[in-house]
């Protein structure tokens, strides 16, 4: 059993070879402690996509009062330190806090949910902490309050990269494929990186697109071998596979929900990306995913237009160009019907009109790949001044 507080102590450090101290824990784990740990070290606790909620911050502070009469700090973490440290009482039985512990009870935090979860939440908590020491707590309770707490994926890939002996490419491409560290880390240490592939109602990192303010009429947007089209809302991905859809936002976060009543009649499988939008603007369209019900029950009817695919029929289709790729969208596009949504493919625009619009638009060269998880080289999004 690793103790917790290694995790606790990584993520208090301001030491500038964390790579190799977190390289260091990784290979000290056992393998069942391996994605549990990169969960804590992360702050993530579950996949982006899973059922699940962190308590949020003014739960944490009930909690934190139920165990000290005194709680000082400017902030959340040094509250949980200071709480503990002045505890009314002690957890049952003092032992220390290993990895896979703390992550099983954080785990079952977030999935609890129905009548009396709040109730539940706050008793496994004040446990948790209860049992902890004031560095332990303090890294506990902001993973547990969902606040900004843990190593960035770029961090964490070169830990795993250095502790298992891989090419740390290899790793971005996995987690590009499967965005969740914790799994990333356990196919590395058992040599098989190479067996994470896209797939249907798992989110992908979609390729970031650099934003310039302006671009000149005789520049980059007017060549020939480049696609334009306006942006007007959100980004998303959207997967089909037979008769089940996923929808996902950059954040990889699950509004499927809003896709309940996409019906399609291909038989095979696709990850597209495009934007989904409404009347009203994005506004709108955070109210709706927020609502985290059937869009069917709502007046707002969304539209998502498809401008790329990733997958298609079980294959991916990255390195194709991107105009062979959007052909291959409009193809599945045209097999879907949704009852309470529309879904269509992006209608190219005229350049100069597209400068004139004073919207934003996206520029698309029209032989480039896709870079999965990367920036791309040479398509930009305009936005106006």
């Amino acid at each position: 059993m690793t103790e917790y507080r290694r995790i606790a102590e990584l993520l208090s450090s301001g030491s500038r070879d964390r790579i190799s101290a977190l390289a260091s824990l990784l290979r000290s784990l056992s393998k069942d402690e391996i994605c549990p740990a990169v969960r804590l070290l992360t702050g993530g606790i579950r996949p982006s996509w899973s059922p699940g909620e962190f308590t949020g911050r003014d739960v944490m502070r009930g909690v934190l009062f139920s165990i000290s009469d005194r709680l000082e700090g400017s902030d959340l973490g040094e509250m949980a330190e200071h709480a503990i440290r002045h505890k009314r009482q002690t957890g049952i039985g003092e032992f220390p806090l290993d990895i896979r512990y703390v992550h099983s009870v954080l785990n079952r935090v977030m999935k609890s949910e129905g009548r009396g979860s709040e109730g539940r939440r706050r008793s496994m908590l004040t446990g948790l902490l209860l049992a902890s020491e004031p560095l332990e707590g303090r890294c506990i309770a902001l993973t547990a309050a969902g606040l900004k707490s843990g190593i960035g994926p770029r961090t964490i890939a070169a830990a795993i990269a250095k502790a298992f002996g891989v090419d740390i490419e290899r790793v971005w491409a996995a987690y590009s494929r499967l965005p969740e560290m914790g799994l990333v880390a356990e196919a590395a240490s058992s040599g098989s990186l190479n067996g994470i592939r896209l797939t249907p109602g798992i989110p992908f990192v979609m390729m970031e697109i650099p934003t310039v303010e302006i671009a000149s009429e005789h520049g980059f947007v007017t060549r020939s071998d480049h696609i334009c089209y306006a942006r007007r809302g959100i980004r998303v991905q959207l997967h089909v596979s037979g008769e089940s859809s996923w929808l996902f936002t950059t954040r990889r976060r699950d509004i499927s929900h809003l896709v309940s009543g996409l019906k399609t009649e291909m038989s095979g499988s696709a990850m597209l990306e495009g934007e989904i939008h409404a009347e009203g603007g994005r506004g709108q369209i955070t109210r709706l995913i927020n609502r985290r019900r059937s869009s069917r029950r709502s007046s707002i009817r969304p539209s998502i237009v498809i401008w790329d695919a990733v997958f298609i029929d079980g294959s991916e289709i990255i390195d194709l160009e991107y105009s062979e790729r959007l052909q291959m969208a409009s193809e599945v596009v045209r097999k879907m019907d949704g009852d309470s949504l529309d879904v269509s493919v992006v209608e190219s625009l005229d350049p100069p009109k597209a400068l004139q619009s004073n919207l934003s638009f996206m520029v698309r060269s029209v032989s480039a790949p896709y870079l999965l998880g990367r920036r791309s080289r040479v398509d930009i999004q305009v936005a106006p001044r």
